[in-house]
């Protein structure tokens, strides 16, 4: 009578083996071929699930090379259209950065000038002076920027240049009458301090006023045209440095994606090679073990040891936590006893229906010699023999 009680070892989760496999149906008669067909089908599975998995990546690399032959036609545009402003020589940005470094020294430099004049403004503070003076520079440099852009770039609409032009025009009037009353500043400020200077300046107005106002208006006009290049010249510099950043990511990009596509297609040939090296070995491991379940068979382990082991195993558990549950609890022999009907159910199982990796533990082998007292070891011994004759007749 079987009891439909879980057993320590599933049955359904072990792992198989072909050896195993080939010896149990052998010694059950089972035709070689169906074995053999099983494995055809199991290795043609795994090819089917290799194949899948290749394509799948392949197809990834494919639209990924799809994609960058598609966009490579605009790089090289842009990447050619760099090369023609620039007549195939490569960027340079030292030279813009020192323009642009001079630029900015040079607005300093006016706002420094500048800032003395602001008493003009009511501002008393050097560096409230120095602040103002810096805002009045930048305005008037960027105007003029803004004008050099109108003349050479065609991006701002007609009504953008002809309010920069007319703003431009307004500041320079204002810088030259700035300039002139500078110069006067200057001679009235050399006066009071009965510094020769002021004598000068006055018996030279026209002089010191073209001097004044050459200063207060070249500056931001130079410090404009300097800025009108360097900011040119840095925007193609980077213009280009990214244009050839982006043939060369590109081109990386294409050949990494055709390399792994290569070798997706080699991996994906050597792993079926290996599949049908494995084929072979796993048919021949059958065959073998196949014939040798047709000829040896297996025995059966007589029903004593099932008892057997399960004591053994209950006192293995009593020596390891028995004495502990006998200090603690007086029902200690719950727990050896448990385990004894466990490893019971267990090795009773095993005895009557064992797996194919039981049953191929228990080939019956025949040797080429044998023992001189081999047909003594069958016969009983005492009551022992006696109780092992009962059981075996029991389990017929």
């Amino acid at each position: 009578m079987k009891l439909a009680i879980p057993t320590l070892i599933s049955r359904l989760n072990e792992e198989r083996r072909v050896e195993s496999d080939g010896f149990y149906d052998g010694a059950h008669g089972t035709s070689c071929q169906i074995g053999l067909d099983e494995i055809d089908a199991k290795f043609d599975e795994k090819k089917a699930h290799l194949q899948r998995d290749a394509i799948a990546n392949q197809k990834l690399l494919e639209a990924e090379i799809m994609y960058l032959e598609e966009i490579r036609p605009e790089v090289e545009r842009r990447a050619q259209a760099v090369e023609e402003v620039n007549n195939g020589r490569v960027s340079n940005l030292v030279l813009p950065m020192c323009i642009v470094g001079l630029a900015v020294i040079a607005l300093i430099a006016e706002a420094l000038l500048l800032a003395p004049a602001m008493d003009i403004f009511n501002i008393a503070s050097p560096g409230a002076q120095l602040f103002t003076a810096i805002g009045i520079a930048g305005i008037a440099g960027l105007a003029f920027h803004f004008v050099w852009e109108s003349l050479t770039s065609e991006a701002f609409p007609r009504i953008w240049r002809i309010t920069c032009r007319v703003v431009a025009g307004i500041l320079v009037l204002g810088l030259i009458a700035w300039g002139i009353l500078r110069g006067f500043q200057v001679g009235f400020a050399a006066t009071l301090a009965d510094n020769p200077l002021g004598e000068f300046l006055s018996s030279h107005a026209v002089l010191s006023s073209i001097f004044f106002v050459f200063i207060t208006l070249a500056t931001p006009v130079i410090a404009a045209t300097a800025t009108h290049f360097g900011s040119h010249a840095l925007q193609l510099w980077w213009e280009s440095r990214k244009a050839r950043k982006q043939f060369a990511q590109l081109a990386k990009k294409r050949a990494d994606a055709g390399k792994q596509l290569e070798s997706q297609l080699e991996v994906l040939q050597l792993g079926l090679k290996a599949l049908d090296q494995e084929r072979k070995q796993w048919t021949s491991i059958y065959a073998l073990h196949h014939l040798r379940g047709q000829t040896h068979g297996s025995i059966q382990e007589p029903y004593w040891m099932v008892p057997a082991k399960a004591t053994f195993a209950a006192l293995l558990a009593l020596l390891a936590a028995g004495w502990f549950i006998f200090v603690m609890s007086p029902f200690f022999v719950v727990f050896p006893s448990v385990v004894w009907w466990a490893a019971f159910l267990h090795y009773r199982r095993q005895w009557r229906t064992p797996s194919r990796a039981e049953f191929y533990e228990l080939e019956l082998v025949n040797f080429a010699v044998h023992a001189k007292d081999a047909q003594l070891a069958d016969k009983p011994m005492g009551q022992f023999g006696r109780l092992q004759r009962a059981l075996k007749e029991e389990s017929h």
